[in-house]
């Protein structure tokens, strides 16, 4: 590959205007980078924030899309990846919306027998289910027992609700919309409800004989959502949450320590931050994909178009699956 390379982005001018294409480049490539060619690229709850503000004070024009798929074009001086490798994984800096993608070394694996779309939703979405569920909330403690994942059809939700039931654990998970109520019986969700027209605190009481569930998921940041999972906790049980309390706090996400505690119940914070568990948890989607034990559920591809990238931004947020952007050829 000769530099510079020149290509396509999707890109903000700045916080709260318009997706535009522009024209991004490669000058170098430093030794523990990957020049990758992008194939795919999911959008996360992040991206259509970022997009009204610009959370990690990136240079602008500033693209999105923090997780990606594709093939190795060239590595910087390492010999992990070789030009024409399949692989995945997620940037801290965005980038992902365009033709090319530079990541560090460490942050790309290979994907092994998982498609190129698929692989594009492991490194947000299952990555944050993963740090919740395993690293933090070590379920696998849990097996025979109950939890309940609030916005279980989701990115994060669907994700964690296979991850619970690999784990062995009896799910309840909760939806409102038919195509996310269908998505959590593809699922095998052992008992869905429907918070549209059902009262989920007495209906998931019933379910546990009136003691509450063992473990708690919400990762919903609603705070409707929130009144029903801490009131269905049991003594004794386990509240998982993403971020850590001061970084909850700078998101303005309410602190629901008093009210945990005070059900007996105690929380437990998943950070982000254990890097080699992260990496071995990414590893272990590509093995659970190939066993047939994980499946991401693609429930809309948006071209690479700068007015389609803006309506899905507008439109994110129905919680039912994953949504990933085409940036190039497979």
């Amino acid at each position: 590959m000769n530099f510079p390379l020149s290509f396509n982005a999707l890109a903000i001018e700045k916080p709260g205007s318009s997706v535009t294409l522009v024209r991004k480049s490669v000058e170098t490539l430093e030794q523990d980078e990957v020049l990758i060619r992008v194939n795919y690229s999911s959008i996360n709850k992040m991206d259509p924030l970022m997009a009204q503000v610009n959370l990690f004070q990136l240079p602008t024009p500033y693209v999105l899309g923090f997780d990606f798929s594709g093939e190795v074009v060239q590595a910087g001086g390492q010999d992990t990846f070789k030009g024409g490798d399949l692989v995945f994984g997620n940037t801290s800096i965005g980038g992902c919306f365009a033709e090319y993608l530079v990541a560090k070394q460490g942050a790309v694996l290979g994907r092994g027998r998982v498609p190129a779309q698929d692989a594009s939703t492991f490194g947000i979405a299952y990555r944050t289910a993963y740090d919740c569920a395993v690293i933090a909330g070590d379920i696998g403690r849990h097996r025979g027992k109950t939890i309940y994942i609030a916005g279980a059809a989701g990115g994060v939700g669907h994700f964690a609700t296979q991850i619970a039931k690999i784990h062995g654990l009896k799910v309840i998970g909760s939806a409102g919309k038919k195509n996310s109520l269908e998505l959590l019986q593809n699922l095998g969700v052992d008992h869905i409800l429907d918070y549209s027209h059902q009262d989920l605190v007495k209906e998931i009481l019933n379910l546990t004989g009136g003691k509450g569930v063992d473990v708690v998921f919400d990762s919903t940041h609603s705070g409707d959502s929130y009144k029903v999972s801490t009131a269905v906790i049991a003594s004794g049980g386990e509240y998982i949450r993403l971020g850590t309390p001061s970084q909850l706090k700078a998101f303005g996400i309410p602190d629901l320590t008093d009210v945990v505690e005070a059900r007996g119940a105690r929380l437990l914070f998943a950070d982000g931050t254990q890097t080699e568990k992260l990496v071995a948890g990414l590893e272990q989607a590509v093995k659970w994909y190939e066993a047939r034990q994980l499946k991401p559920l693609v429930t809309q591809v948006v071209p690479f178009d700068p007015a389609e990238l803006q309506r899905a931004f507008e439109g994110f947020g129905a919680g039912t699956g994953k949504v990933v952007v085409r940036c190039g050829k497979e």
